[in-house]
């Protein structure tokens, strides 16, 4: 019996596609050597594998076991040569990670940069997305690590964490809005303006303005303006009375300029609670170890400009 990981890759399209067609297309071959491929499949298991009667075709139960053998042996193979990778090192390579929108506007996007400066024969993949859709992505092995909020993380079964420091957060709003005529606000004073910022985590609920509500499910707030990101909520708070949050140094720039201004208000649940996500018992290849170095060393000063910023914006 002679089968090839090429002919169960095309069975595994045509399942996916129903079409001979499709599938031939998909897999960048002629549909008759993609028919060639499959047949010579079936007679070397001696077994009709697809059903082609049909407007789709589909899988027959012999077909249906080989499948899901030829899953395994797929990802299997995918494993093996993930393994091979991680034995090179940093001389080639891909490295993939998933950044949530606080996370890489501060250290995890810096350290892509510098990643690919140090070692640029590797290569990278960033994604930015929501911090839960970064655990879904670790999970499903679909990156190799993700950096993101993580307290809905920290009793998974299959997810691992390692916070890296928490970051003070301040309300911030356009140059001239009414409530900077006062030195100090309370909760009370920032509930009659809508929120503009992505969806708020259950622990950082401590701010819960009258427009807003929960999502049944998670337990998210969600702001009055959703927004996907955070330069969009910067948008929206220097064109209206709306209000957000971020570190100082995301919004040095604008508060430096006059565009934006810090709102004197602190409160102890007003803060980032980040790091990395990752799958337990999944072995860090050496790209993904050396970017968690330079994520690392890039932590500690972050924190330190973060401080004296908000120490020069409130203060002033």
């Amino acid at each position: 019996m002679n089968i090839t990981l090429r002919q169960l890759a095309h069975a595994l399209s045509l399942d996916r596609h129903g079409s001979f067609n499709r599938a031939a297309r998909a897999e960048h071959i002629s549909q008759p050597a993609f028919s060639r491929s499959i047949r010579n499949l079936e007679e070397a298991l001696g077994a009709e594998l697809f059903d082609r009667s049909g407007a789709r075709t589909r899988p027959t139960v012999f077909g249906q076991a080989v499948l899901g053998r030829a899953r395994e042996i797929m990802s299997e193979t995918a494993n093996l040569g993930r393994e091979i990778e991680l034995l090179k090192g940093l001389e080639t390579g891909h490295f993939s990670v998933a950044m949530g929108i606080f996370a890489a506007e501060l250290s995890a996007a810096w350290a892509v940069g510098e990643l690919v400066k140090r070692h640029p024969h590797i290569r990278c993949t960033a994604s930015l997305t929501s911090w839960r859709r970064v655990g879904a992505l670790v999970q499903s092995e679909a990156v190799d690590l993700g950096i993101a909020e993580i307290s809905a993380f920290r009793d998974h079964d299959k997810l691992g964490i390692e916070p890296l420091g928490r970051h003070e957060l301040f309300f911030y709003c356009r140059s001239g809005h009414p409530l900077l005529e006062r030195r100090s606000l309370t909760v009370e004073d920032l509930e009659p303006y809508p929120l503009a910022l992505v969806r708020i985590a259950r622990r950082a609920q401590g701010y819960t303005p009258r427009d807003h509500i929960f999502d049944e499910e998670t337990g998210d707030l969600i702001p009055h303006v959703e927004v996907d990101d955070l330069s969009t909520a910067r948008a929206v708070v220097s064109a209206s009375d709306a209000l957000s949050v971020a570190t100082p140094i995301q919004i040095e720039s604008l508060v430096l300029g006059g565009q934006l201004s810090v709102l004197p208000f602190r409160a102890p649940w007003l803060s980032l609670d980040y790091g990395f996500i990752f799958l337990r018992g999944r072995t860090h290849s050496p790209a993904t170890e050396r970017y968690m170095e330079i994520v690392r060393e890039l932590e500690p000063g972050l924190a330190a400009r973060n401080r004296a910023l908000a120490e020069q914006f409130v203060a002033g």
